[in-house]
């Protein structure tokens, strides 16, 4: 009977749900769905995780996501194109001494686990930064499934712009007068142009030229008084001082799913509801930046080196 009262509620809960909104009880199917096969595939796969793409792909994770995080690593190397290597930060002593079995099977496959303080979010750019890297840097969030196309996207991207950020999802900072407005009033991007009013947000994946990564390391660890909690701040207001334009890679931002339980402990609440963006992005940007966002001269750029255009490779399938 307890059996048959269980069944029947979620058969009732189901119900009530596709009726409230079947695109969403549909599109929770295809997450859970996903999720399966990229549990099946972490587990059988020997398939090298790094491939031939000319970048190298950082991730970030702390806490319980630490458990989550091989969703969006499988999601990176189930790629068109897998990038030269995948690196997973940490300073969680626990996790670097015995990592769980999903990320063991991960390293087998050519991940990279590697140590740094604890730089918040920055992890996912400073310590790769810090080492003068060779390879321009794509950052990635340890909460997302990422499609199969979306590091081949942001490559194509950068190879017709070598020198600029380029995103798969950006905002586009609104002014007041000649005052940045609150953060709460920035508006989506929309367009491909590049700009200093160009914002791009770590979640859907950031490329980044060598140009930053000398801009990042030159600048050292300043973003531990001023904007700790918000390395996506932090990076756009060196990139505006260094002279470097940021565009997105499409006309509309790119969304795509949240792994299931991941999004507890996340910096929304502190950064966007609390108001704690507008703070970080106040002790960052100066008025020399302010001015430069303001105006956004396009002769006003700073040509930070040279560099041969990308070579984007088409698949790694073969």
């Amino acid at each position: 009977m307890v059996i048959n009262n269980v069944v029947i509620n979620t058969i009732h809960r189901l119900v009530t749900d596709l009726r409230r909104d079947p695109a969403a009880l549909t599109q929770r199917a295809k997450v859970k769905l996903r999720l399966a096969g990229l549990r099946l595939t972490n587990r059988l796969s020997r398939r090298s995780v790094t491939g031939s793409g000319a970048v190298v792909v950082n991730l970030t994770s702390f806490g319980h996501r630490i458990a989550l995080v091989h969703y969006a690593l499988e999601t990176i190397a189930a790629g068109r194109i897998r990038p030269r290597r995948l690196i997973l930060w940490l300073d969680d002593a626990a996790a670097l001494a015995h990592p769980p079995a999903t990320l063991r099977r991960l390293q087998r496959r050519g991940l990279e686990i590697q140590s740094c303080p604890d730089f918040g979010p920055h992890k996912k750019q400073f310590p790769y930064a810090s080492s003068t890297p060779t390879l321009p840097l794509v950052a990635a969030d340890d909460d997302v499934l990422y499609p199969r196309t979306w590091l081949a996207e942001l490559l194509e991207a950068a190879a017709r712009h070598p020198l600029e950020i380029v995103g798969q999802r950006a905002h586009t900072v609104t002014f007041d007068g000649d005052r940045v407005a609150l953060y709460s009033r920035w508006v989506a991007a929309r367009g491909t142009a590049a700009s200093y009013r160009t914002l791009c947000t770590g979640v859907s994946g950031i490329y980044y030229p060598l140009g930053l990564l000398d801009a990042l390391r030159a600048e050292g660890d300043a973003f531990l008084r001023v904007a700790p909690r918000a390395d996506d701040l932090w990076v756009y207001s060196v990139a505006v001082r260094h002279g470097i334009r940021a565009r997105q890679v499409g006309e509309a931002q790119a969304e795509y799913p949240a792994i299931p339980g991941s999004q507890r402990g996340t910096l929304y609440r502190q950064n966007v509801t609390e108001g704690g963006n507008d703070a970080q992005f106040a002790a960052c940007v100066g008025d020399a930046e302010r001015e430069r966002i303001l105006r956004d001269d396009p002769r006003d750029s700073l040509v930070l080196r040279s560099i041969p255009a990308l070579r984007v490779v088409s698949s790694d399938d073969t």
